[in-house]
């Protein structure tokens, strides 16, 4: 007995997630060769975690040996609520009441003990962590696109024909086939657009090759070096992320507000003006923004 992919989509629902699909285990070749030259470019800036792991990063099989299947899923993050207009901005997925890694590692186990619950075996890697959302050496973006659910757009973000690019991406590792697969789509979605290249305050969208050092969101979260003068007005009006290429992307347009109320914003942070950040500590702020200054 295998998966089919409509149950595993109804296992997916029912954990909570919006839309779910599957890819084959396989190495990214391609993508391997992309980030190679994206690092030898060093357009990582300071993320030099980006340079370690590299095998597992573009291979599943090597991350979790045994490793058959890729399960990606979505979660619809936009809250549709927006700050106090002078306030330091702060991106969507900064406005959550929770921090999105546990709420969508918690779907993720609920997923993974109804697949368990379906074999009636183990099937995911006791040895291995094999569940994964924005925390471990995987191209995530590049698996939801195997796992027909979108594609990677100009903006560098997922795609997803209906919930747009407000989407957190989970992926569990299976160690056993899928009855079938997802079809990948080669359709080019942004054709004729270039809304977020023209958009975007740096220029970080307008080289060859996405350059995290001048994204926004990079300068406001991971950056480690000093701040270069160019970049200083423009992250002096962002405290936490940028969102401005989303923003402007038609698939964004008609999006809903996510449903799980974990997800929805936390009106402390909505309600916070200017004056109140700026009263505010660097401690202070990280607690906020981690939720670790609970009521």
């Amino acid at each position: 007995m295998l998966l089919t992919l409509d149950k595993l989509k109804d296992l997916a629902l029912a954990a909570g997630f919006d839309d779910c699909g599957a890819a084959r285990a396989v190495r990214l070749d391609s993508d391997a060769l992309l980030l190679e030259k994206w690092l030898k470019a060093q357009n990582n800036g300071s993320m030099q975690y980006m340079q370690q792991n590299f095998e597992k990063r573009v291979d599943p099989r090597v991350l979790v040996p045994g490793c058959k299947t890729v399960i990606v899923v979505l979660k619809n993050y936009f809250t549709g609520s927006w700050q106090e207009t002078d306030a330091p901005y702060i991106a969507q997925s900064g406005l959550s009441k929770e921090d999105y890694h546990f709420v969508m590692k918690t779907k993720l186990y609920a997923l993974e003990e109804a697949i368990t619950s379906y074999f009636g075996c183990e099937v995911f890697s006791s040895t291995h962590q094999h569940l994964f959302c924005d925390s471990a050496p995987v191209l995530e973006r590049r698996w939801a696109q195997r796992a027909g659910l979108g594609q990677i757009g100009k903006n560098k973000q997922f795609i997803h024909p209906c919930l747009g690019s407000f989407v957190h991406i989970g992926v569990l590792m299976m160690n056993i086939d899928m009855e079938q697969y997802s079809e990948p789509s080669a359709e080019d979605i942004c054709v004729g657009c270039d809304l977020c290249v023209k958009a975007c305050p740096t220029g970080a969208l307008r080289g060859e090759m996405f350059d995290a050092r001048k994204c926004v969101s990079y300068l406001t979260i991971e950056r480690k070096e000093p701040l270069e003068e160019k970049f200083k007005a423009v992250v002096k009006g962002s405290l936490y992320g940028c969102d401005t290429c989303a923003r402007v992307c038609p698939y964004n347009k008609n999006i809903l507000p996510t449903t799980d109320i974990e997800l929805t914003a936390d009106s402390r942070l909505l309600q916070m003006s200017k004056d109140d950040w700026d009263s505010t500590s660097r401690r202070q702020r990280i607690k906020l923004l981690r939720r670790l200054a609970k009521e």
